[in-house]
C-alpha cells in the first residue's frame, strides 16, 4: 500500500496567512481469501437492570448470532456484568453451542451497570490468547454508568491501555433508547474500534457481518501517521477522530487502526500557515518545490497472501507561494472529503452548544456552516458534508423529549463521518442516509442472515 498524498491548495498568495488541508487517502491492497487464523473474540454483555426489555433481548441476540457464526479454531468469551463481571464462558474454542447459546438464553437483567469490571475481564481473557492471534472485545451496553470506576475518562484511559499493552481493540454496541452516545463512541474511537447503533434488532446481521468478516480480511494492521510541523506552520488539528499520543521527539502519532482488504480511509489535517515571504517582487517562492510545511512519516504492517511486512513511508510536505491570486487553485478532488469532515466537525460543535441549553446557538452554528460549505460552489463535491448539516438543522432545536432521540442519530452520523473509513457498517437506518465514502458490501458477500428470538432457557 502506498499512501496517497493530497492539498486542497498547492499554492497560496505570498505573504499572507492561509489555511492548507493535508490529506492522505490509504486504500489496503487486496488479499485473495479469507484468513484461516483464528481469533479472540470476547463479547461484554450488559445485564444490568437499565437494560431490561427490549436492549437485553436484543443484546442476547446480537451475542448468539456471534456465537453460531464463530469458526471452528476462534476462540470465544462471553463476559456479563451488573454490580459485578462474571465470566460466563472463559477464553476458549467452543465445542458444544447449543450449550452457549441455552447459556445466554438464560440471562437477565437486573442490578447496577459495573461497565468498566466487565470489560477489564474481557481484557484478562483476551490477553491470554497465542501471541499474533487478533483480539477484539464487543461492547453490548447502554454505557448507564453507576459502579466501579465511573469517571468516563478513566474508563477511556483503561481501554486504550488494553490497546497498547495487549493489542486488545474494542468496539460498543449501543443498546435502547436512552443509551450514552458519548461514553460508548469514546470506547470504540480508543482503540480504534467501531461505535455501532444497536437498538433495533434488524440492524443485528449487518453489524455482525462486518465485524467478524472484518477480521478475516485484514490486510492492513497498526496504521499510524506521525506528524512533525515545520517553520511556517503555526499550529495544525487532525479533522477526525483519530487516537493520538505524543512521541518522545514531540512529533504526534495519530492512530487509525486496521483496513480490511480494499478499504479506502482518509485522514485529513488542517494546517495553519504563516506568511511565507517571495525573495523579491516578481521573483519566485525561496524554493522552486514550495516552502516545507510539515515531515510526514507513515507507518503500518501490510498482509499479503505471501505473509506480513513492515512498511515505513516518509514525506515532506510542500506548498508554494504565488503573488496571482489566479493561481491559487482548489484541488477539488479532495473537496468531498475535507467538506464532510468540516460539516462533522460543526456539527459537533452544534451538539455541545445544545448539551448546554443554546438551542438558538446551536442552529446559527448550523446555518454558517451550510453557507460556509456552499461557499465552495461546488453541490456535487459538498453533497455530503451538505446532507448531514441539513439534516438536523431543524432537529437541533427539538424539544427535551425529542432531541435524545435526534441527538443519539447526530452524534453517530458526525462520529462516522469524522473516522472515515469506507468499509464501517452505517447503522443510522432511515434518520440519515450512508454518506458516499462508505461503500456497500459486494452483492455476493450479504451480511448474516437474522437470527430468531432467543430460544427459552430450557430449548438450544
Amino acid at each position: 500500500m502506498t499512501p496517497k498524498l493530497l492539498l486542497d491548495y498547492e499554492a497560496i498568495l505570498a505573504n499572507s496567512p492561509a489555511p492548507v488541508h493535508l490529506v492522505l487517502q490509504f486504500t489496503a491492497p487486496t488479499i485473495s481469501e479469507k484468513k484461516s487464523d483464528p481469533v479472540a473474540f470476547a463479547i461484554v454483555l450488559d445485564k444490568s437492570g437499565s437494560m431490561e426489555g427490549a436492549p437485553i433481548v436484543n443484546a442476547k441476540r446480537a451475542a448468539q448470532m456471534v456465537v453460531r457464526h464463530l469458526r471452528k479454531h476462534d476462540l470465544f468469551s462471553l463476559i456479563v456484568f451488573d454490580d459485578n463481571a462474571r465470566a460466563v464462558v472463559p477464553l476458549q474454542e467452543v465445542a458444544n453451542r447449543q450449550a452457549v447459546l441455552k447459556q445466554i438464553a438464560r440471562i437477565e437483567a437486573d442490578g447496577s451497570t459495573n461497565l468498566t469490571g466487565g470489560w477489564m475481564l474481557a481484557h484478562d481473557a483476551l490477553k491470554t490468547a497465542p501471541a499474533g492471534t487478533l483480539r477484539r472485545a464487543l461492547l453490548l451496553s447502554d454505557g448507564a454508568l453507576n459502579v466501579g470506576i465511573v469517571d468516563p475518562v478513566q474508563v477511556r484511559a483503561i481501554v486504550t491501555g488494553g490497546l497498547e499493552h495487549d493489542q486488545v481493540r474494542t468496539s460498543t454496541l449501543g443498546f435502547g433508547e436512552g443509551y450514552n452516545e458519548d461514553l460508548l463512541a469514546a470506547i470504540a474511537q480508543a482503540t480504534n474500534g467501531t461505535f455501532h447503533d444497536a437498538n433495533s434488532a434488524d440492524k443485528l446481521p449487518g453489524i455482525f457481518a462486518a465485524e467478524l468478516g472484518g477480521l478475516q480480511r485484514i490486510s492492513v494492521q497498526n496504521l499510524r501517521v506521525r506528524i512533525k510541523p515545520l517553520d511556517f506552520v503555526e499550529r495544525y488539528a487532525s479533522l477526525g477522530s483519530f487516537p493520538s499520543t505524543t512521541l518522545p521527539d514531540g512529533r504526534q502519532e495519530f492512530a487509525l487502526g486496521d483496513l480490511v482488504s480494499e478499504e479506502e480511509a482518509i485522514a485529513i489535517f488542517a494546517l495553519e500557515v504563516m506568511p511565507i515571504p517571495l525573495l523579491a517582487p516578481g521573483r519566485p517562492a525561496a524554493s522552486l518545490e514550495g516552502e516545507a510545511l510539515v515531515e510526514l512519516e507513515v507507518l503500518f504492517d501490510e498482509i499479503s497472501d505471501e505473509g506480513i511486512r513492515s512498511v515505513t513511508w516518509k514525506q515532506t510536505v510542500r506548498v508554494r507561494a504565488v503573488q496571482d491570486p489566479a493561481d491559487q487553485k482548489l484541488n477539488e478532488e479532495v473537496l468531498p472529503w475535507v467538506s464532510a469532515q468540516e460539516a462533522a466537525k460543526i456539527l459537533e460543535n452544534a451538539i455541545a452548544l445544545r448539551d448546554k441549553g443554546d438551542a438558538a446557538g446551536a442552529k446559527k452554528l448550523i446555518e454558517e456552516g451550510i453557507i460556509r460549505l456552499r461557499a465552495y460552489g461546488n453541490a456535487d463535491k459538498i453533497a455530503d458534508g451538505l446532507r448531514l448539516l441539513e439534516t438536523f438543522l431543524t432537529k437541533i432545536t427539538a424539544p427535551a423529549d425529542e432531541y435524545v432521540s435526534t441527538r443519539k442519530h447526530a452524534f453517530y452520523s458526525m462520529s462516522s463521518y469524522r473516522r472515515m473509513h469506507s468499509k464501517q457498517h452505517w447503522t443510522a437506518g432511515e434518520a440519515m442516509p450512508p454518506p458516499s465514502f462508505i461503500k456497500p458490501p459486494p452483492s455476493g458477500n450479504p451480511p448474516f442472515p437474522a437470527d430468531p428470538t432467543p430460544p427459552p432457557a430450557d430449548q438450544p
